[in-house]
């Protein structure tokens, strides 16, 4: 992943963070501004129906008072005005403009009643609540008393509270904007440096593996462990490869050097001898069939590796080991070799390239034994597996070269100087894998050699 990407990664989600939380944050303040209003509206109203509550449960406990306009003064708050009536009208006032008392006492009743948008008045019937005002050092009786709430400042204080919601807003959503951005930068830190080991690797610094952070995001982690498996696995690949093309070259080059020298020989003048030259040309035929034939399993090699499908019929690979014992038995009449297959052995398969595994086994195991090893070859039905072994008396595999029996171009050291292209064992691993099935090998020295190829067993059995 370039870096550019990654810092186009970040901008993205710094963004898209930015833009949740601003209409998060935004919204939030718009939804409380069109909330200010209504709930100061519900203030006031609460507050001048918990005043007339108060004031007539105060009055009915008390059985009556007698108030002077110094008490009304103090009754009246910042917000609440006071009208006291009886019956020759207003008797005091406090908290409101005296120009406004006569349309407030005209309007008021008694339920809260809004005047004019600046007040919201409530009329409270103290008759019989023994309330008197002292005037003049009389007491008149008050008939009913006007609770005023003054609404006047509601809009100014709502315009103040959405102001200060507003600024608290932008500076909120500023602040959450930078530690948006460098939250993404730490969350994205191991992805830029990974970003950056990439780009190293790509360059041809096969070495390097991305850093693994294990402290950090257990996601990223597994990200770079499994970027890094996928390098080694690509490197291990590109090793194999490099060692398959220089041991291929190599077996190539062999006879093709060999025929080579005869033909420059006979160019030359040395092959005027017509038995000479019929020698000659033998050897040439024979290194040419060993090139042909090389070519051949490395193509058949590369098929398989390249997935192509195979032939799925219906294959007896008891009938295929009775066919390659007797064809092998043409080639080596002084070799000992048993068939040991009880009951036919169905599987679903590619019939020559099962064959041609039963046969890579079996000439695998007459051509590294002695003359006097005895080579079994069985089939086996399980439940659900078909088994076909190749089994030899021989002097059997030493421990260590048993993890390389099935590498392409490898040789153990009793077999090195033999004849073959090392690639006969291989072809067998390779094509019982396309099967689907798995080439096992056990042996121990002085103990012979036992190669087992597990397939599926077909599930339906021909007739």
């Amino acid at each position: 992943m370039p870096v550019a990407d990654v810092r186009s990664i970040r901008a993205r989600l710094t963004v898209t963070l930015a833009v949740v939380m601003v209409a998060v944050v935004l919204g939030g303040a718009v939804i409380a501004s069109f909330a200010i209003f209504p709930l100061l509206s519900q203030r006031d109203l609460t507050q001048l129906e918990n005043t007339a509550q108060r004031m007539t449960a105060g009055l009915d406990a008390t059985g009556g008072a007698v108030i002077s306009s110094e008490t009304v003064q103090r009754i009246a708050a910042d917000s609440l005005g006071i009208i006291l009536l009886g019956d020759d009208g207003v008797l005091t006032a406090a908290g409101i403009p005296e120009a406004d008392v006569p349309t407030i006492v005209a309007r008021a009743a008694h339920e809260p009643t809004d005047i004019d948008g600046r007040y919201l008045a409530e009329t409270i019937d103290t008759t019989g609540l023994a309330l008197s005002f002292s005037e003049n050092a009389s007491d008149v009786p008050v008939t009913s008393a006007v609770l005023v709430v003054r609404t006047t400042d509601r809009e100014a204080n709502g315009v103040l509270l959405i102001s200060a919601l507003s600024v608290t807003a932008v500076v909120t959503t500023i602040i959450l904007i930078i530690a948006a951005a460098i939250v993404v930068g730490r969350g994205l830190r191991p992805l830029t440096a990974m970003a950056e080991h990439a780009e190293r690797i790509a360059e041809g610094d096969r070495t390097l593996r991305l850093p693994v952070e294990t402290s950090g995001d257990p996601a990223i982690a597994r990200m770079a462990s499994t970027v890094n498996l996928a390098f080694d696995v690509q490197e291990d690949a590109e090793n194999r490869m490099r060692s398959f093309v220089a041991d291929a070259s190599h077996e190539l080059r062999t006879p093709l050097t060999t025929a080579s020298g005869w033909v420059e020989l006979y160019l030359r003048g040395g092959l005027t001898d017509p038995d000479a030259l019929a020698e000659a040309m033998a050897r040439v035929e024979r290194q040419l069939g060993r090139m042909r034939l090389l070519t051949d399993e490395l193509s058949l090699l590369a098929r398989t590796d390249s997935g192509r499908p195979l032939e799925n019929t219906p294959v007896d690979l008891a009938a295929v080991a009775a066919e390659v014992a007797s064809d092998a038995r043409v080639l080596h009449p002084e070799r000992r070799l048993t068939v040991d297959t009880d009951r036919p052995a169905w599987v679903l398969g590619d019939e020559p390239r099962l064959t041609q595994v039963a046969r890579n086994l079996v000439g695998n195991a007459l051509q590294h034994t002695p003359a006097d090893a005895e080579v079994t070859i069985s089939t086996r039905v399980t439940a659900d597996r078909v088994i076909l072994r190749v089994h030899d008396t021989g002097p059997g595999i030493p421990v260590e070269q048993l993890p390389h029996v099935f590498e392409r171009f490898w040789r153990g050291d009793s077999s090195r100087h033999a004849a073959g292209s090392g690639l006969g064992l291989a072809i067998a691993h390779a094509l019982v894998s396309a099967h689907g099935g798995i080439l096992r090998v056990a042996s121990a020295p002085g103990q012979g050699s036992t190669f087992e190829a597990s397939l599926p067993a077909l599930d339906v059995q021909p007739a």
